[in-house]
């Protein structure tokens, strides 16, 4: 099988996708997380530790790049 990959050039573009990307990797954590065989408690808790981990993860990113300026 081949696969044909046509990338952005432009910054824009290249954001687009991105976030698009994010975008599908979040639906998929979302549907993996409703399906565990677990009470809703338990989900809702899950979705808050994701939640919190990206959020900390973001957070020290953006400090990181502002380090570089």
């Amino acid at each position: 099988m081949r696969v044909f990959v046509n990338l952005p050039q432009s910054i824009e573009g290249k954001e687009e996708l991105a976030k698009r990307v994010a975008d599908f990797h979040a639906t998929l954590m979302v549907e993996k997380i409703k399906k565990l065989n677990i009470d809703d408690d338990s989900k809702i808790k899950i979705f808050s530790l994701v939640l919190d981990h990206f959020k900390n993860k973001s957070e020290d990113e953006e400090g990181a790049i502002a380090g570089l300026n």
